[in-house]
């Protein structure tokens, strides 16, 4: 009996001991703010650690590299679950904030299934709507405190993890769009706005940003009031898709010196 109460003795005072380590996380800093070292340290680092381990990963072989870009998505997706139970845990957890509807959360929780699956069609249309989707995200951050507080680190972990990814496969696994995947990136991007205002009338929430700007500040402030930032950005975006497309495009030059030479080799032989 006695030893009983030793050990739970010790294990009070070990929890004691991990809440006090673990308060840090959660106590509010200095208010962050956009385009100081707070901005640019985690983007530049996560895209050094990002790109070095693209290099690395040119020379594996193909399971090795699809191993490698599944473990990649799982930070993105292990950043939104984190959140979820740390908000819960802090006791600031709303359905009207911390549900994964903003579309960045949304795409994270999907990618590691896509990347097991190994899904080329749909990793191509996420490739237009991780790279276009999350850059006003990374250029005006939706972020409330610096370092160390949690919402910090899970903010740049999600956001530039994510483009880290189509980087990969495009580089790594040669998986490039087509002009069928912009399309349906369009489509997608569109349909995700409508989900995401019938979600927001039900719960009286703002994923997606579709129901007002988001109270912060954000480059959607230049775009005018309600609705008119969303055809703005509607347009913004198509142009964004395109650009994300034209690495891709083959001039038309090359394409009939690609024909010629196979239709010569075939003569030939």
């Amino acid at each position: 009996m006695i030893k009983m109460c030793l050990f739970l003795e010790k294990t009070i005072l070990l929890t004691d001991q991990y809440d006090v380590c673990m308060d840090f996380l959660f106590e509010p800093t200095l208010p962050y703010t956009n385009f100081g070292a707070y901005h640019f340290v985690p983007i530049l680092l996560i895209g050094v650690i990002g790109w070095v381990i693209i290099r690395r990963s040119v020379k594996q072989q193909e399971n090795q590299q699809w191993k490698t870009l599944f473990i990649l998505s799982l930070f993105p997706f292990a950043s939104v679950l984190a959140r979820m139970i740390l908000t819960y845990v802090e006791g600031t957890f709303t359905i009207k904030d911390e549900l994964p509807f903003h579309l960045c959360r949304t795409l994270a929780l999907v990618l590691p299934i896509l990347v097991w699956k190994r899904n080329i069609f749909w990793l191509n249309v996420f490739y237009f709507l991780i790279i276009c989707g999350t850059l006003q995200a990374i250029i005006t951050a939706d972020l409330q405190y610096l370092p160390p507080h949690y919402s910090y680190f899970i903010y740049w972990v999600t956001h530039v993890g994510l483009v880290v990814l189509p980087i990969y496969w495009t580089i790594v696994l040669k998986i490039t769009p087509t002009l069928r995947h912009l399309k349906m990136a369009v489509i997608s991007g569109n349909v995700y706005l409508v989900f995401a205002l019938i979600i927001n009338k039900a719960l009286g929430s703002n994923y997606f940003y579709v129901s007002e700007k988001p109270p912060g500040g954000s480059i959607l402030d230049l775009f005018g009031p309600w609705p008119t930032y969303i055809f703005v950005v509607e347009c913004i975006a198509l142009i964004l898709f395109v650009a994300a497309f034209l690495p891709f495009i083959k001039p038309k030059k090359s394409q009939e010196i690609g024909v010629f030479i196979e239709n010569s080799d075939r003569t030939v032989s």
